[in-house]
């Protein structure tokens, strides 16, 4: 499950700023972000990404794509759970808004909603290779 990308299956679904995302981050994960570093290439996606430190455990990042339209993290399979569980919080409330998880091949996704639990991202898992999305 590492590596995954947060996004909306919907047209303008995600909108995250970089200024959002940078406090977003900060209040979520406090003092374990170790660093924020901006990335000034335009070639690439992502133009900050947050590190987080913890004893004990793999550091891990979490990336913020230049267009605003999703997050990405390179954490274990439990890290990967934990951004997940993060992310609405993250985004700006909407109408109707949907936030998916998905793995950075497309083999499948969960919906993401405020006040999940891991057993309900666990369970949500839809496998495209079963149900693919329409």
């Amino acid at each position: 499950m590492p590596n995954m990308i947060i996004l909306s299956p919907e047209e303008d679904g995600f909108d995250l700023s970089k200024e959002r995302f940078e406090e977003a981050v900060v209040t979520g994960f406090g003092p374990q972000v170790t660093s924020l570093v901006q990335r000034a290439d335009g070639d690439s996606s992502v133009d900050v990404a947050a590190r987080i430190d913890r004893p004990g455990e793999p550091a891990f990042q979490i990336f913020h794509f230049r267009t605003r339209d999703g997050i990405s993290t390179d954490g274990t399979a439990e890290q990967a759970i934990e951004v997940m569980l993060w992310a609405p919080s993250a985004l700006p409330e909407g109408p109707g808004r949907r936030i998916w998880a998905v793995d950075e091949a497309y083999n499948g996704h969960v919906e993401l909603t405020p006040d999940m639990s891991v057993d309900d991202i666990k369970s949500g898992w839809v496998d495209h290779a079963e149900d693919p999305p329409g």
